[in-house]
């Protein structure tokens, strides 16, 4: 992939430490980021710096020489260095600055007549999510003195540390990835000045910004004009920044395809498999896989399915709505709130439609991988209608693992529609009637064209691999510090 050393900062570090028996036992974190970059990591003697998420994790930051340990999981070691915090500074950069702030800007999720209102505790919270990045760059700029050196940053939980760390190490290679979408400049524009070009700054302190589609990097370029004294080259995707070029990327994240397909052959997931059908019995299955997360349209996608059975009588009792929601964010009380009105709207179109025997819609409100991957094998359509998406995984794995050929209906404003659009049903997130045309078309489509759209999703799902993902991103950082 290359002949640099890699430093990785993220907020959630690849292994988590948990007490068992007296003993720390490591335990490698799920998704595609550590199979993208583990590697790249483990195969040039580089580092993942990460904040310390559990009790583990935390003795670790405090019982090891600058929280620097080895671990072993499954035949691999990673070298990691954990950050401890103080828990009110940490609470305040992860919850309040991170989710409440950032993640609702970038999903455009504020309710503006009535939030946020930043009032003396947001200019605090942004202290603390300025100290955290502070800690995370002097981390990196420890390592990152050895030639060769490059530097990936991850996500919108660390968008200050490129300036932080060129700052510290001016010669290091830096590459920053926004995992979510970025908001527009008149969205970014309501921030308060100080916190909006503070952010601005803070990534163009990169050599090289990703983002998963097109439409997330013109909004950031469009965002910059807001700084004084850039220079915005949107044909070269640049910004000219304190005398440097700054280059934005477009790197679409892909899904592990043979590591899901190892995964759903799996004795447990084999099992559920079989629990799921039993419950199915011969009805057709309409299926969501979400975080429990506001950005998710997860009320509309309900609402949408009791106007499809309103408006198609004859499919009452011919098919389920099964919707497996994981909890997300339980400490922020918006987050809280929605997972329980999601529950009470489904609870009452259960009401006003069910019939003894059938339950119209089943939430499972719970974190149950070997059920998702089951479930994605067995349905007839599935439903990923997001106000906003960076990218949305579930749009990629679910028609992987399909057998059915289940057709896909999907928001045009999920960055993975830029890569499967034309092979699912598109839907735009506000449409509720919309989303219910789709809902029919998806359970009604004929059976030839079913599996012609479900062929190239599964094509397009597995196309590229994480590790092709990570080393786009490297060549392009090796090409431009050369250059």
């Amino acid at each position: 992939m290359t002949d640099a050393r890699i430093l990785v900062a993220s907020n959630r570090a690849p292994v988590s430490f948990f007490e068992e028996d007296g003993s720390l036992v490591p335990r490698r974190g799920a998704g595609g980021l550590v199979t993208a970059l583990a590697p790249a990591v483990q195969g040039t003697g580089g580092l993942w710096v990460a904040a310390a998420m559990t009790d583990g994790d935390r003795r670790i930051a405090v019982d090891h020489p600058e929280g620097r340990v080895e671990a072993t999981v499954d035949d691999s070691t990673y070298r990691l260095r954990m950050l401890a915090f103080d828990p009110t500074t940490y609470d305040r950069f992860y919850n309040e600055v991170s989710n409440r702030l950032l993640w609702f800007l970038h999903h455009y999720l504020w309710d503006l007549p009535r939030f946020p209102g930043l009032g003396i505790e947001s200019r605090t919270a942004w202290e603390c999510y300025r100290d955290v990045n502070s800690a995370f760059a002097r981390a990196l700029a420890g390592d990152v003195g050895q030639p060769g050196t490059e530097v990936l940053v991850q996500d919108y939980h660390l968008s200050l540390v490129p300036a932080e760390l060129r700052a510290l190490a001016p010669r290091a290679r830096i590459a920053h990835f926004s995992h979510v979408p970025f908001a527009g400049a008149d969205y970014l524009r309501l921030l308060p000045r100080e916190i909006r070009e503070e952010l601005l700054r803070g990534l163009l302190g990169a050599d090289l910004l990703g983002f998963q589609t097109e439409r997330w990097a013109e909004n950031f370029l469009s965002c910059c004009r807001l700084l004084e004294e850039t220079v915005v080259m949107y044909r070269r995707r640049a910004v000219r920044w304190q005398g440097r070029l700054v280059r934005i990327g477009v790197y679409p994240i892909s899904i592990d395809a043979a590591s899901l397909r190892t995964a759903a052959g799996s004795p447990e997931v084999r099992r559920a498999r079989r629990s799921l059908e039993r419950w199915r019995g011969d009805r057709r299955l309409l299926l969501r896989v979400d975080r429990a997360d506001l950005s998710k349209n997860i009320l509309r996608g309900f609402q949408a399915y009791e106007d499809f059975l309103r408006r198609n009588p004859s499919w009452r009792e011919r098919v389920v709505f099964l919707a497996l929601l994981q909890p997300s964010r339980r400490a922020v009380s918006e987050y809280r709130t929605y997972s329980e009105e999601c529950l009470a709207e489904a609870d009452r179109i259960n009401g006003d439609f069910g019939r003894p025997g059938w339950t119209p819609i089943e939430v499972r409100l719970h974190d149950h991988h070997d059920e998702v991957l089951a479930a994605y094998a067995l349905y007839d359509a599935l439903l990923v209608n997001p106000v906003f998406d960076g990218m949305n995984l579930v749009a990629k794995e679910g028609p992987l693992l399909n057998r059915r050929h289940g057709a896909l209906i999907l928001s045009r404003t999920a960055g993975a529609a830029a890569e499967l659009g034309r092979a699912s049903i598109p839907v735009d997130p506000v449409d509720v009637a919309g989303t219910a045309d789709a809902i029919a078309a998806g359970l009604d489509m004929a059976g030839p064209e079913r599996a012609t759209r479900a062929a190239a999703l599964r094509r397009a799902a597995g196309a590229r691999t994480p590790a092709q993902w990570a080393g786009r991103q490297l060549r392009d950082l090796e090409r431009i510090t050369a250059g």
